[in-house]
């Protein structure tokens, strides 16, 4: 299985959906990515029994699903800590209708939000910095919706509150993280 192909949201998407597994891909990635920035790395057990489900880790599809998402979990990490900055969320492509998409969107920061919390991160402990913004922000992002047809204006808003994410993203790991931040966020 090479890095391209399995790590691409439709191939995350299928593997999944094959293994029965809780979480669909954008809220798979959301989670491994939040608690990298919580705890610097992540337990496969522990996150691969949230995302598959418990008792669901021994099934043909949810091993090719592990496999999967155990590619997907290295190449965030490398991209966390990518002097380049190059971290890329796994969402559709643009391909995909607007409101599936935003969607996704949302499934990914509300799988951060957990990621974070499930490496010890609450609202509590980071009153200081961006992390308690950024927290409520992601929140807010992952309640909203579009029922309706898009726009060229909704289009680039979705852009836009993308790579807010992302750059959110970063910037949380720098804070929580610092050591292994890349230095151009130092």
């Amino acid at each position: 299985m090479s890095m391209e192909t399995s790590c691409d949201y439709a191939g995350i998407e299928s593997v999944l959906e094959s293994a029965g597994a809780e979480y669909a891909a954008a809220e798979s990635h959301g989670l491994i990515c939040g608690m990298i920035c919580a705890a610097g790395k992540a337990e496969e057990a522990l996150w691969l029994e949230h995302v598959l489900g418990e008792g669901n880790t021994l099934s043909a599809a949810a091993q090719t699903a592990r496999e999967s998402l155990a590619e997907l979990y290295s190449r965030s990490l490398l991209q966390l800590n990518d002097i380049e900055l190059g971290l890329e969320l796994l969402l559709p492509d643009d391909a995909a209708l607007l409101y599936t998409r935003s969607q996704a969107l949302g499934e990914w920061c509300q799988g951060f939000l957990y990621g974070l919390a499930m490496g010890g991160v609450r609202d509590e402990t980071v009153s200081s910095g961006h992390v308690a913004e950024i927290m409520r922000d992601m929140f807010e992002i992952s309640q909203a919706r579009s029922d309706y047809p898009s726009s060229e204006a909704e289009e680039e808003d979705y852009m836009e509150v993308a790579e807010y994410v992302r750059m959110c993203v970063l910037l949380c790991h720098e804070e929580l993280q610092p050591q292994q931040a890349p230095a151009q966020l130092q």
